[in-house]
Parts: structure tokens; C-alpha cells; sequence
């Protein structure tokens, strides 16, 4: 049976696994689902359509599948809902809302989430994410794999980060961040993340292409336009495909390099 403490609140349609933790004056309400091994330490709030896997940590003071901050939502409405991965750590006063259009907000697994940072509406996150401390992702945001965004960082709504980027502290950006590439100032990558390529076990080969990506995007004084033009002779190649990809599919537009001269266009 789980162990909830007589102080906590649970009511609605909550199904909780054998093994799940509900700590002093926690609340659960609507209809939540919580996978084996999951604790909620104290004063935490899961709310809505919510289903949480396995061994995942809710701190003090974090609100887990509260309501868009919309105007025009219904906060009496519980679906799209959220569904949350295994293991991960929501330290606290995180907060995380709950999907309002078609599909819900998604989070997959091993992702740390420092205090008081914010995943907004139909966010999509995937694995082994780090949310520092304050940080915020805006509606509608996507954030690959083994992304980092720094203390105070925000992203506006709608904006994507791609597999292994970093984003520094306290900065942000209208515009996507494509792999492996680091935000240094607002819309700005200034370099690449080569220690996030490193310890990724990256191979030597395969973080000289990024490199050279990189200065066709951001060195070379070349429109988007042009340098697509240029990549596109060595889409052979997986990795310059994927950044092809990447920016094909990209709706906002990728940051700027540090020459902020360039022709976008």
C-alpha cells in the first residue's frame, strides 16, 4: 500500500503504485496516476489529467499539471493533461502546466529540474534534460536530449533547443538553438558545446563536421539561405543532415551568430 501522511489531501480519480510516498500536506487532485517508486516529499500539488512514471522526485512548494496561464483556459479542465517519464527530480517550487490544445505537455526521463524553474503548456521534453535554477520555458517549447539551460535563462513560446545544446545563464532567445551549439547572449550562439560533445563520447570526426557546420552558419558572413545551399552539398554526410534538418523544420528561425550583420534571409 502507498504511504500517505494523514495530512495529506487526495481526492478525484488518483491511482497510486504499491511503493508511492505522499508526504506532509501534499495534495493530489483529479485524475493522476503515479508509477512505482515515486515520492512526494512534502507540500507538493499534482493537479489535472497527470500521469507520472516510475521513481520520480517532487520537492516542496513544486506544482505538478496546474492550468496554462491563459486567459481562455478553463481551469476546470483537465485534459490534454501532462504525462511525465521515469526519474525525474522536480526540486522546488517547479512548476509544470498541463497541455490545452490537442496534445498534452510531455517530459520524458532522467531530466533534473532545479528550483523554481517553469515548463509551460505543451512543452515537449525529452531525456537526461538540466533546468537550472529560474529558468523558463515559455508554451509550446521543445527541448531534445541532453540539453542545459542555465540559471535565469528563458525561452520564448513556440522555440525548440536541439540535441545537446547549452544554453548560459541568464540570457534567452526568440529563436532556435540548433545542436549542440551554445547560447551565449540574447538569440546569440556564440560557440559550440565541444565539452558537452566530449563527455557525450562523440567521436573526433563527428566534432570536427559540428565544427565546420558552425563556421559555414556563423563565421563565413553567409545568409541562412547560402549556407543551406552550401550544407546541402554534404548532406551525404548524417550529421550536416541533421542540422539541414534542423533548420528546414524550424518555424521561429535559429539564433544569430556573434556578427549580427549577416543576412538572415
Amino acid at each position: 500500500m502507498p504511504t500517505i501522511h494523514p495530512s495529506a489531501v487526495i481526492e478525484g480519480d488518483v491511482q497510486l503504485a504499491d511503493d508511492v510516498v505522499v508526504g506532509p500536506h501534499s495534495v493530489i487532485s483529479g485524475t493522476v496516476r503515479i508509477g512505482a517508486g515515486t515520492r512526494l516529499v512534502a507540500q507538493c500539488y499534482v493537479t489535472g489529467y497527470a500521469e507520472l512514471g516510475e521513481r520520480n522526485t517532487i520537492w516542496p512548494g513544486a506544482v505538478i499539471g496546474g492550468p496554462p496561464q491563459d486567459l481562455n483556459f478553463d481551469h476546470d479542465c483537465e485534459r490534454p493533461g501532462l504525462i511525465v517519464g521515469n526519474d525525474n527530480m522536480f526540486r522546488e517550487g517547479v512548476t509544470v502546466h498541463r497541455g490545452k490544445t490537442s496534445e498534452p505537455t510531455r517530459i520524458g526521463n532522467d531530466n533534473y529540474f532545479m528550483t523554481s524553474t517553469h515548463i509551460g503548456h505543451d512543452s515537449v521534453l525529452g531525456d537526461n534534460i538540466q533546468m537550472a535554477t529560474g529558468s523558463m520555458l515559455g508554451g509550446h517549447t521543445i527541448i531534445d536530449d541532453r540539453v542545459i539551460i542555465g540559471g535565469g535563462t528563458a525561452m520564448h513560446q513556440f522555440c525548440r533547443a536541439g540535441y545537446g545544446a547549452f544554453l548560459s545563464g541568464g540570457v534567452a532567445t526568440q529563436l532556435d538553438v540548433p545542436p549542440w551549439f551554445t547560447l551565449t547572449s540574447i538569440g546569440v550562439c556564440g560557440s559550440i558545446n565541444i565539452i558537452g560533445m566530449r563527455r557525450s563520447g562523440m567521436t573526433t570526426e563527428e566534432i570536427t563536421t559540428r565544427k565546420s557546420v558552425f563556421r559555414i552558419l556563423y563565421r563565413q558572413r553567409r545568409s541562412i539561405k547560402s549556407s543551406l545551399e552550401l550544407l546541402k552539398q554534404r548532406g551525404d554526410d548524417p550529421v550536416v543532415a541533421e542540422y539541414i534538418d534542423f533548420i528546414e523544420s524550424s518555424d521561429r528561425g535559429i539564433c544569430w551568430g556573434t556578427n549580427r550583420n549577416h543576412v538572415r534571409k
